[in-house]
C-alpha cells in the first residue's frame, strides 16, 4: 500500500509539470488512476488464484495417508506368509500401526465434518 500511495503522488506531480489546462491534467491523472487500480486489481485477482491453486495440493497431498495405510496392510499381509522381525509382539511397529489407524480415522473425519460446515461435500 506504501508503494501505490507514493505512485500516486508520483503521478500527481509528473502530470501537474504538464502544459495542458487544469481540466485536461485532472482528466490524465484521473485515467492513470483508474488503470493503475485495474492493475492492482489484476494483481490481487493473480495472487488469489496462486492461493487456491495451491491450496488444492496434487495428488500426493491427497493421498499420503492411504498410500501408508496400504503399506501397513501390506507389511501386516506378508508378516502372515513370513516370519518378519518388525512384526514381533515387541516391536514398535504396532504402536505406529495404531497411532497410524487413529490418525487416519480421526484426520478423515474432521475433514469431512468442515467440508459439511463450509457447505461442500468431501
Amino acid at each position: 500500500m506504501k508503494l501505490l500511495s507514493g505512485l500516486v503522488g508520483e503521478i500527481t506531480s509528473a502530470v501537474s509539470t504538464l502544459s495542458v489546462s487544469s481540466k485536461e491534467k485532472k482528466q490524465i491523472e484521473a485515467n492513470l488512476l483508474a488503470a493503475i487500480a485495474r492493475q492492482e486489481e489484476a494483481l490481487h485477482q493473480s495472487r488469489a488464484a496462486i492461493v487456491t491453486t495451491e491450496a488444492q495440493g496434487n495428488w500426493l497431498q491427497r493421498s499420503w495417508r492411504p498410500i501408508i495405510m496400504l503399506v501397513f496392510a501390506t507389511i501386516v499381509l506378508a508378516g502372515t506368509f513370513l516370519d518378519l522381525p518388525i512384526l514381533a509382539d515387541t516391536s514398535r511397529f504396532w504402536d505406529l500401526l495404531e497411532i497410524g489407524i487413529g490418525g487416519y480415522v480421526i484426520g478423515r473425519s474432521a475433514e469431512k465434518i468442515t467440508g459439511r460446515l463450509k457447505g461442500g461435500r468431501s
